[in-house]
């Protein structure tokens, strides 16, 4: 896991050091060295997050292939999980490998099978290989798009990020808010990650998740889709017992595969369903023969729970069951909302977008997984989508959940929420594995039918069943769901009151096209000064607050003037 950058200039030569400050930009996603490629009018970047082969055989970018062993330069950030059984297969087709990364399986695969490589691969990755001889640049990202790709086509060059924050520091880049983009994201900011590729600043665009593009310079980047999941779905037992078996044979498979790792391993673990099927799942795959498998992780007994005392929000009674159950070593961390208010803004910075929620609970956490050792993290992601794991979805027709959840996954709700967590992971150079999205499940998955998902009261059915005997019947069968939310009601009536009086009355604010800035950031003061806030107002403070976030990412990403927002420097 790591940051990547490129830049293919028209004709210019590439200056290095705009090059290099372009990598930097990214240097919390990659805090193990950076390594850059200049090539005339390429040039490729790289901010390294040492998870396999941590010495310098693994840096990026990495040559591979050629005369000279050096036609194709890979900049990459993911895990290919499958590395090992296609480097045996690669060695039989007269590959040979000088570093134990799964960088260099990936480059020598694209080399053997040209884009077709990707069918092979199980994992999550976005990255770009230079071709020195056909002076071409591949980019790829994987079929979810858990790993993030932006690009920008300018008059005079293309350039790509892993990340947004990074474009203002090119030269001719003007960072500028794109207004229909923002439009679009204050109406429904958790669908526009996934429904639009324009993004909030202007000019650049997202690599949508499961596509290709290939660009020369002077010519038009091809876009090319290499993924649609209902490609791809299987035939599934008919009886429900056998389905069960079935998935969870490929969820502890999942997991196996994403305990491999040179660096210590954990989990964020919250007591619900997901997280604790994950834990117990590592905890079982961890005690077969030889470990489940090879190149498995020093250390993986960590889990980070999150704990909201008093509050409604605190689940650590069903994370202790997992923990005594699983041997795990636990890492308490009580909320703290006075560190958390004071961080609001960083949170911002690290998500680079719009969202109807706070994500600071979600940035601090993984802030104490780096301070605790621990650089991998295997999570629940992808499973309420999946499998129909929200409340709501009881409520839903049968006939029609499936569609319903394939879009939620795709397109309307999961982009988002993996935007998140990508963000404020990477934030603190922690890598986020999601074994409920390993690409073979999920096709299983959307085989199933309905009922496989919702039966007898409860979400989840078939991974609930699938754990039967590996993890405490009563957080298995517990029917409660809390998001990792903030307090934000709470937080209007108090601790958020200096910031909300510093966004409403911002110039931004007061002067946004997007709403009556005076009316509204008065009458909002007013409640909030009156500690008026309640419950019913739910809906309403995550509309205020996504309104905030927009004004704040003007401040940080267009004007500057954010770096003293609030005390807070980015």
């Amino acid at each position: 896991m790591c940051g990547i950058v490129g830049i293919l200039n028209r004709s210019a030569p590439i200056d290095q050091q705009e090059l290099l400050r372009f990598t930097d930009m990214l240097t919390h996603r990659g805090p193990d060295g950076r390594g850059a490629l200049v090539d005339a009018n390429l040039g490729l970047g790289h901010r390294r997050l040492a998870i396999l082969d941590l010495s310098p055989d693994g840096r990026n970018p990495m040559p591979y292939g050629g005369a000279d062993g050096q036609r194709y330069w890979i900049t990459y950030n993911g895990e290919v999980y499958n590395f090992l059984e296609l480097r045996t297969e690669l060695e039989g087709l007269g590959h040979v490998f000088r570093t134990g990364t799964d960088t260099e399986v990936v480059a020598a695969a694209y080399v053997q099978w040209g884009e077709d490589c990707l069918l092979r691969f199980n994992g999550m990755w976005a990255f770009a290989i230079w071709d020195r001889e056909e002076r071409s640049l591949f980019l790829a990202r994987d079929r979810f798009g858990i790993k993030p790709l932006y690009y920008w086509n300018g008059p005079s060059r293309f350039a790509f990020a892993s990340e947004m924050k990074a474009f203002p520091a090119l030269d001719g880049f003007e960072a500028r808010l794109d207004e229909e983009a923002a439009r679009l994201s204050l109406a429904n900011a958790q669908a526009a990650e996934g429904t639009r590729t324009a993004a909030i600043l202007r000019g650049i665009e997202r690599l949508p998740a499961g596509c290709t593009l290939r660009i020369r310079a002077g010519e038009a980047p091809v876009l090319r889709r290499w993924w649609n999941t209902r490609d791809h779905l299987v035939a599934v037992p008919r009886r429900y017992e056998e389905q069960v078996e079935m998935f969870r044979g490929l969820f502890l498979d999942a997991v196996r595969l994403r305990l491999r790792s040179d660096v210590a391993v954990g989990t964020c673990l919250s007591g619900g369903v997901d997280s604790s099927a994950i834990a117990s799942a590592m905890a079982h795959v961890a005690g077969q023969p030889a470990g489940g498998g090879t190149r498995n992780a020093p250390d993986w007994r960590h889990a980070f729970i999150a704990c909201f005392p008093g509050t409604m929000l605190d689940e650590r009674v069903y994370a202790d069951m997992v923990v005594e159950h699983t041997g795990a070593i636990a890492h308490h961390w009580n909320f703290d909302q006075n560190d958390a208010l004071g961080h609001i803004v960083d949170s911002v910075w690290a998500t680079e977008d719009l969202y109807p929620g706070l994500t600071v609970p979600i940035w601090s956490i993984y802030r104490e997984m780096r301070r605790g050792g621990v650089t991998v993290s295997l999570d629940g992601h992808g499973g309420d989508e999946l499998l129909g794991g929200y409340t709501w979805y009881l409520d839903w027709p049968m006939n029609q959940l499936n569609d319903g959840l394939y879009q939620d996954f795709h397109a309307t709700l999961l982009p988002s929420i993996l935007r998140n967590f990508d963000r404020c992971s990477m934030a603190h150079g922690i890598e986020v594995r999601m074994p409920l999205m390993d690409w073979r499940l999920v096709c299983m998955g959307f085989s199933l039918g309905a009922e496989a998902k919702i039966g007898g009261g409860y979400t989840k059915r078939v991974l609930r069943d699938a754990m039967a005997g590996l993890m405490p019947d009563t957080v298995r069968k517990r029917r409660s769901k809390l998001g990792f939310n903030s307090p934000m009601i709470e937080w209007l009536n108090g601790g958020m009151s200096n910031l909300v009086r510093e966004v409403v009355t911002h110039r931004l604010w007061r002067e946004s096209p997007f709403w009556d800035g005076p009316g509204l950031g008065d009458a909002i003061l007013r409640k909030t000064a009156a500690k008026a806030w309640t419950v019913d107002d739910w809906a309403t403070a995550l509309s205020v607050w996504t309104m905030m976030n927009l004004v704040i990412w003007q401040i940080l990403f267009v004007e500057r003037a954010g770096k003293s927002l609030n005390g807070r420097r980015p």
